[in-house]
């Protein structure tokens, strides 16, 4: 997949979610969302980030912790779903379930580079957070609820784990740049 796959499948999964999930569920498994998909976006939100330092080492040791705590924070999460959703399960339903974590975070990582806005940024996190928990939720009934029967206590429990995350790494990335920029 190239570029204009990566921006295609971001803008749908902004603004037309149901139609994301439902007409990409079965093309969505050919795809390895994680190297396709999350790490590009991940890296493209870390540069946007780059003009708002003053030096440039410093810039990139920015992106470079931003992009390590984005990956860290999606390879737990998409543990934790897989262990959710329960060993006893499909393969597919795990590999389903991480599909799902990494489309869905595309609001939160795109709102990064806001994270350097002052006050407004706990606003902006917070829309970025409540829609990723909407593009979570249809992406959930859409993917995973043929294959659990309880789709609602399921979801119930990601969006905890999601919404969790999120705020850690929103925290512990804002607390390194102070950090850092503060010598």
């Amino acid at each position: 997949m190239g570029v204009k796959w990566l921006f295609a499948a971001m803008v749908a999964v902004l603004f037309r979610p149901e139609a994301f999930w439902k007409d990409g569920r079965e093309r969505l498994r050919e795809v390895n969302a994680m190297k396709e998909y999350a790490a590009p976006l991940i890296a493209i939100a870390q540069f946007c980030k780059l003009p708002f330092f003053a030096v440039p080492r410093m810039a990139m040791l920015m992106a470079i912790i931003g992009f390590t705590v984005d990956v860290a924070v999606l390879w737990l999460l998409s543990g934790a779903m897989a262990a959710m959703a329960g060993s006893r399960r499909s393969e597919s339903l795990q590999e389903d379930a991480v599909t799902l974590l990494c489309f869905s975070l595309t609001p939160i990582w795109l709102v990064e580079p806001f994270g350097l806005a002052g006050a407004w940024r706990w606003i902006v996190m917070a829309a970025a957070l409540f829609y990723t928990l909407f593009i979570a939720r249809t992406g959930t009934i859409a993917m995973l609820g043929d294959e659990i029967p309880q789709i609602e206590p399921f979801f119930g429990k990601s969006a905890l784990l999601i919404s969790t995350a999120a705020i850690i790494s929103f925290l512990l990335q804002g607390g390194l740049i102070r950090f850092f920029t503060s010598f």
